[in-house]
């Protein structure tokens, strides 16, 4: 006799195979079994919107609706039955967006858009050889410039050379000297006259013509000279009158 039939015999319940611990399968000989007690299923069933759920307060009701209606103002006029197939009915749903007024506006202001970007980028590939041509001409245009730029820039140093001599300065300088041989001719005239033995009268007039000449120009000179230095050094020389015409 197998273990199995012997296991019957006694009336011991075999243990299931692949179990490691099935201490709840065992039960002594004539002893009930006591039933495994499960937590029961508590499962919250939201509890439907009906008019005996709704608020106490009318105001809130309407005020809900109000809101409702100024946030879905295409909604506000139709029934439970059209509502349900909106929500049931994808095309219908559709049918009914694409009708707003707000998205047939969006669409047509999409609409103007693409088409002013397409025209835009027509007269952009109409203008590509235009602008070719422009940027050739500005090229050259910028060679032109640039070497009128040098022509200016060796311009302005011829002129700044031509100004050197007529620097106040310089010019300073030339007044002092042209004092100083004024002042050096007066001197030479008079010592020559003094030299001589006999004197006329018409020797005389003239020596005092030239002398009162001389040196009446170099008082003038010397006058603009110490006023064209004074000028210098205060740094308002250009109200000097510098000519040197005589």
């Amino acid at each position: 006799m197998s273990d199995s039939t012997a296991q019957q015999g006694s009336g011991v319940v075999p243990k299931p195979q692949g179990l490691s611990d099935y201490s709840e399968f065992e039960a002594l000989p004539g002893s009930p079994r006591k039933p495994i007690n499960l937590p029961a299923y508590e499962a919250k069933v939201p509890e439907p919107m009906n008019n005996y759920n709704l608020p106490d307060d009318r105001s809130v009701i309407h005020e809900k609706q109000e809101r409702l209606k100024e946030q879905f103002p295409t909604f506000a006029n139709k029934s439970a039955d059209d509502l349900e197939d909106l929500l049931r009915y994808e095309d219908l749903f559709q049918a009914h967006i694409d009708g707003l007024e707000q998205i047939q506006l969006m669409r047509t202001l999409e609409y103007e858009l693409r088409e002013e970007n397409e025209r835009l980028a027509q007269v952009n590939l109409s203008s590509e050889e235009e602008l070719k041509k422009m940027r050739e001409n500005v090229a050259e245009l910028q060679m032109f410039a640039s070497s009128l730029t040098t022509r200016l820039y060796e311009l302005v140093q011829q002129h700044l050379d031509l100004q050197k001599p007529y620097s106040p300065l310089v010019l300073l300088r030339r007044l002092n000297d042209e004092c100083k041989d004024v002042d050096g001719k007066s001197e030479d005239i008079t010592n020559e006259f003094l030299q001589k033995e006999t004197i006329d009268s018409n020797e005389c007039e003239e020596f005092v013509k030239q002398y009162k000449a001389l040196r009446t120009r170099y008082h003038s000179d010397e006058s603009r000279f110490k006023l064209a230095s004074a000028a210098y050094k205060s740094g308002t020389l250009s109200g000097v009158p510098m000519t040197m015409d005589r």
